[in-house]
């Protein structure tokens, strides 16, 4: 039976891919260009083009589990809850969604698309990753590059950054166990930091001064909508950012165990092994 991972091509999909062909399960992935990296195939896929959710299924009628990651669209439901329905018509038998650590059910664009999970009954298991620590190479590299800065709207709120094979690995073993999970977690990395001790660490690997800018939530959604974001998704990423200044990722870090996975890379090692923020020093 095969593994569907929509996002294939993106970073949590990638990872994923490679743990999965690693452990030798069959699977496909989907792009929008339907092209992805050797040795893994892909199919032609958009969220946005409705007529592109057969194809998966037309090129393998074996796909009995779903990876979903979805791109930054804020009525999603109307988008991925289709799919979904055409998906279990096919055979699906389980799902792994990918949201984010305060999306609760029902509640924002996200997390409507669990309740919809929940609504229907099947077996799921939905991951709620905190901030990406990737998101230093990618996101800040201009910042980091032309500024020796990063910014934020957090404030002195800690957050345990989590990596990309973290979250794919979270995903690996709710999508392989042999009873599906059934429940959401939490998907943490193992230490907490605020953007000032995170700005330290990387001054350390830089060998310069690297400072952390604070913003105001509003100067954070004007810099978003800047970047081409809808005003309703740059409120919601402020939102988040003044939750994390509230304390909200640090108490939700702290839950009980069954409520969250921990992965075991540290925002040091990333900082030391990550080439593009390497490269920033040339």
């Amino acid at each position: 039976m095969t593994t569907l991972i929509t996002g294939g091509t993106g970073k949590t999909g990638l990872a994923l891919a490679k743990l999965l062909h690693a452990a030798k399960h069959p699977i496909l992935l989907t792009s929008r260009a339907g092209k992805a990296p050797e040795p893994f195939k892909a199919v032609k896929f958009d969220w946005l083009d409705k007529t592109t959710y057969e194809i998966p299924f037309n090129a393998d009628p074996k796909i009995d589990r779903v990876y979903i990651a979805v791109p930054p669209i804020f009525d999603m439901l109307s988008y991925v809850g289709p799919f979904i329905d055409l998906a279990v018509s096919k055979g699906v038998k389980r799902f792994v969604l990918l949201t984010g650590s305060q999306d609760e059910p029902g509640d924002g664009p996200l997390g409507k698309v669990h309740q919809h999970l929940l609504d229907i009954g099947v077996d799921y298991t939905v991951l709620r990753p905190t901030w990406f620590q990737q998101n230093f190479g990618v996101f800040f590299y201009f910042s980091i590059r032309e500024g020796n800065e990063i910014f934020s709207g957090a404030g002195d709120g800690r957050l345990a950054f989590v990596s990309v094979e973290d979250i794919a690995q979270a995903a690996f073993d709710a999508l392989t166990a042999d009873k599906s999970p059934n429940k959401d977690l939490m998907v943490f990395g193992p230490e907490l930091y605020t953007y000032d001790e995170a700005a330290k660490l990387l001054s350390s690997i830089l060998g310069r001064e690297i400072t952390h800018k604070r913003l105001s939530i509003e100067e954070l959604e004007k810099l978003y909508t800047g970047y081409g974001m809808s005003a309703e998704y740059a409120s919601l990423l402020g939102t988040a950012e003044a939750n994390v200044g509230k304390g909200k990722e640090e108490e939700l870090f702290n839950a009980s165990d069954d409520k969250k996975f921990t992965g075991k890379h540290t925002l040091l090692e990333y900082f030391q092994a990550n080439l593009p923020l390497k490269r920033i020093t040339l």
